[in-house]
């Protein structure tokens, strides 16, 4: 069992720029749940520096605060961020638009008068913002794929009870537990996320407490996630088995467009437009990335000896055309292994780091870009079916 950690609230100096009167409304909420023989909070009375330090002292080590002041505190905890106060500004605008905050509001400052003033909606960013965090995917296609991003709408709740129910019989047969099974959905930059929260095998494990040892055994629970982009006429699987992977492909095919192998084209990354030079770097086909720039790209030779190089520079594609004789950038014989990328996102000067490695190995330098990282390698063929790159 994972034990909880704030990022920041831990740290006195983060909790000093929050206004007391808004943690003290905060902590309101959860007097009747506090068991003041294990947590007592400090005084409103004690001067700043003895205020935050000790209550700095309380939050990192949270195992004695009931679980509902936990798991608000980490939801605010981790929208407590540039990106986390831009979701939460656009939510509360569409929202709830008489909810407005003070100009002079820190990141902390925003989460909490959201949570305050509108739980729910802090609950509903903060599972966006872990979503997009995720960039392990398996992705599949339509053979003959459609654009559907005009005509696709969300399934129904009857239609979703289906999904459930059709998931949550294999998951039963599966040791995963019985009528387990959730599904909750999320429209995002035009694509429609799945979270799939179900049992998993079941667990035991050892716990103490005033020098007795037992035993508890539970269900853990678990979330996958599948993403189906209707431009793209594709899903993307987040899950840990082949064997759930198989169910959420045939199933979504299903229930989505009546067939079980609608996803049937399995994809993987490949490297090979780099052959076609700078063109394969256009970025006009996805909004929200300026320019790429390809950075670092290795190949290597079969043989038994294991050949290869690493073609580095700052921009890989211009240093070459500024020869007068370039080599050539990449060799016909020569397989691609790997390709590092500087991707220039709106709204930021400085690039971030994206790199590929083959066959399925993708590293984001920052999570919540993923989604358009995936947009762009799909629209320049970056990702082909399973055969091709075969």
């Amino acid at each position: 069992m994972s034990t909880l950690r704030f990022k920041r609230f831990s740290k006195a100096h983060i909790l000093k720029e929050i206004d007391r009167s808004l943690l003290g409304k905060f902590f309101a909420r959860f007097k009747k749940d506090l068991d003041e023989e294990k947590v007592t909070l400090p005084s409103p009375e004690l001067e700043d520096e003895v205020y935050f330090n000790s209550l700095a002292g309380i939050l990192l080590s949270p195992e004695g605060l009931p679980d509902s002041l936990n798991d608000a505190l980490y939801a605010i905890d981790e929208m407590a961020t540039e990106d986390g106060q831009q979701r939460l500004e656009d939510g509360v605008a569409k929202d709830h638009p008489e909810l407005t905050f003070d100009e002079k509001s820190s990141h902390a400052e925003i989460g909490l008068q959201v949570w305050l003033n509108a739980p729910e909606l802090l609950a509903r960013k903060h599972n966006e913002q872990k979503l997009i965090r995720l960039s392990s995917f398996e992705y599949y296609s339509n053979p003959t794929p459609t654009d559907r991003s005009k005509t696709f709408k969300n399934p129904d709740a009857e239609t979703l009870k289906a999904l459930a129910d059709a998931c949550d019989q294999w998951f039963s047969q599966h040791n995963r537990g019985h009528k387990t099974t959730k599904i909750e959905t999320y429209e995002l930059d035009g694509e429609f996320w799945f979270v799939i929260r179900h049992g998993d095998t079941y667990a035991r494990t050892s716990k103490i407490e005033e020098q007795k040892s037992s035993i508890i055994h539970y269900r853990p629970e678990k979330d996958d996630v599948v993403v189906y982009a209707p431009d793209l006429d594709e899903i993307r699987i987040h899950a840990a088995t082949p064997g759930e992977k198989k169910l959420y492909r045939e199933k979504f095919g299903f229930y989505l467009f009546d067939r079980e192998d609608y996803f049937s084209n399995f994809k993987t990354y490949t490297l090979e437009p780099l052959r076609l030079g700078k063109d394969c770097l256009d970025t006009a086909s996805v909004l929200g990335i300026k320019a790429i720039i390809l950075r670092e790209v290795e190949m290597g030779w079969p043989g038994g000896f294991n050949d290869g190089l690493v073609r580095k520079s700052d921009d890989v594609f211009a240093s070459a055309a500024t020869r007068k004789q370039p080599s050539n950038l990449i060799s016909e014989n020569a397989k691609l292994n790997r390709a590092s990328f500087d991707i220039y996102f709106e709204g930021s000067e400085k690039p971030r780091k994206v790199q590929i490695r083959l066959p399925n190995i993708l590293k984001i330098g920052r999570h919540c870009d993923a989604h358009l990282v995936h947009r762009w390698l799909s629209k320049q063929k970056f990702r082909i079916s399973a055969k091709a790159a075969d």
